[in-house]
């Protein structure tokens, strides 16, 4: 046990055997980038605990010193690029290869789980951990989440189910007429990033009928229409364990934030948090968390445990709260909020989630922890779009920066993480992750990497301070010439 973690004590009565159970196989954290996937190695040792990512970045480079990274691309930089789903790298003889050169017993963590990865791991008799997908598939599109909390009697969205083809047929003043005002166009029955169109004009509804018979929409059927809501976008993460369902603070989303964009047009992407700016009242707080409650102890009822993520709308007019959508994962809000329950010196959710997947009695104070979960903190992160940059031209390290605002220039201080290893609240972190020097930079994707501040940095969901807004552009500027 770290500095960090010797205060869960007074909160989980048996830690040590708890800590010990941990220990019983080594753990292999998969997925993609490592940056997510780092807090348990706070508190596993290395040799039980490691990550095993696809992509190379130059956040490798900084968090090896705290977890075994192998790292697909380094080994073999072909395979890498083909890799496109969980599904295919399972299969591929690389990874095959690196479960048999394993030499204790294992365990393979998913943060998302689908039915195809459940069914080849059983097949194979691969031992793993994680969520079934058959107690959280009616969460998983937008269709049924909103026909759950109809069944659930909680306050939702009115919203309009077309097929593709009825939503093509429609007018713009059919679709303004229905609630007299602005429309946000949805895929009802897949999940895609980027998916979100608003319409506000007839030719953003030109352009929306276009969107959803192109490729990237050949397996969406019905088509999910909400009214625009002027408002925050807010989140909250629930952790559903055997003694009821835990909750963090309601955290500010960072949504189409134009020095994120860089020029792209906006359509609902999803950039950061910022925990330190919270306007809204604290009944806004306990609507959200009895929300998250009810949802969380449904899905445990199905067999559900650990992390998830409900995103909300606060409408800004009539000061109400809506639930939009479920995410039965670990979140973009990890590990950034997993930090700031280590520095308040509480078991952070990553370890309640690993010891829910590996069915090990906790005897913890509930009401404790879920207090300190809530406690304030002014830090944010945001991340920028990778649009236009099809080359990493900049060697830019992971790590600690600072920003001179006379000259306009970022300056890297040294290698870092964490936001306990910010020395003063002018440091911040670039990571999450970081190409190296010519790695070709995926288009496909919404976001390149982040800036973690010590700061709340929001002044709305789409708005940040002038400063944070500086040191984005400059570094959207600097990757572009």
């Amino acid at each position: 046990m770290n500095d960090l973690t010797h205060s869960w004590r007074k909160y989980v009565r048996n830690l040590d055997d708890v800590i010990e159970q941990l220990h019983l196989q080594q753990i292999i954290a998969v997925g993609v980038a490592p940056y997510q996937r780092i807090i348990p190695a706070f508190f596993m040792r290395r040799s039980h605990y490691q990550i095993y990512c696809v992509r190379d970045s130059a956040d490798i480079d900084v968090l090896q010193n705290y977890a075994n990274i192998y790292c697909l691309e380094q080994k073999n930089p072909k395979i890498a690029l083909k890799v496109q789903s969980t599904g295919y790298l399972l299969k591929n003889y690389m990874f095959q290869g690196f479960l048999k050169n394993q030499r204790s017993q294992y365990t393979l963590l998913f943060y998302q789980t689908t039915k195809p990865i459940v069914d080849f791991l059983n097949a194979e008799n691969i031992p793993w951990i994680g969520n079934d997908p058959k107690s959280f598939d009616p969460v998983l599109h937008k269709d049924t989440f909103r026909n759950l909390l109809k069944s659930l009697k909680l306050k939702h969205l009115e919203d309009w189910t077309l097929s593709v083809a009825e939503f093509r047929d429609k007018n713009f003043e059919e679709i303004f007429k229905r609630w007299g005002s602005s429309v946000v166009v949805q895929p009802g029955d897949y999940e895609i990033s980027g998916g979100t169109m608003f319409i506000h004009s007839e030719q953003d509804l030109l352009l929306a009928k276009q969107t959803v018979i192109s490729e990237k929409f050949e397996k969406v059927h019905t088509i999910k229409l909400t009214p625009f809501v002027t408002g925050n976008a807010l989140s909250m993460l629930g952790c559903a364990t055997e003694q009821g369902v835990l909750t963090s603070t309601l955290q500010l989303q960072l949504v189409d934030v134009p020095e994120s964009l860089h020029g792209h047009p906006a359509s609902g992407h999803f950039f950061g948090h910022d925990w330190g700016f919270h306007p809204w009242s604290s009944e806004t707080e306990k609507k959200a968390q009895k929300i998250v409650e009810t949802i969380g102890h449904w899905l445990y009822r199905r067999g559900y445990t650990g992390i998830f993520g409900i995103d909300f709308i606060l409408d800004q007019e009539k000061n109400d709260l809506y639930p939009l959508e479920c995410n039965p994962r670990f979140t973009g809000a990890i590990p950034v909020y997993s930090q700031l329950n280590l520095l308040t010196g509480v078991p952070p959710i990553d370890f309640f989630t690993l010891v829910s997947y590996l069915k090990i009695p906790v005897q913890f104070d509930f009401n404790a922890v879920n207090d300190a979960w809530k406690q304030p903190h002014n830090v944010a992160h945001i991340a920028i779009v990778p649009y236009g940059i099809e080359t990493m031209k900049v060697n830019l390290a992971c790590g600690i920066y600072t920003y001179h605002e006379k000259e306009k220039a970022l300056e890297y201080l040294r290698p870092g993480a964490f936001l306990h290893e910010l020395k003063n609240d002018r440091e911040f972190i670039i990571i999450d992750p970081v190409p190296r020097l010519n790695q070709p930079i995926m288009q496909g994707v919404p976001r390149l990497f982040k800036f973690i501040f010590p700061h709340t940095i929001a002044e709305a969901t789409n708005k940040i301070k002038p400063l944070y807004g500086e040191i984005l552009s400059s570094m959207g500027n600097l990757l572009r010439h």
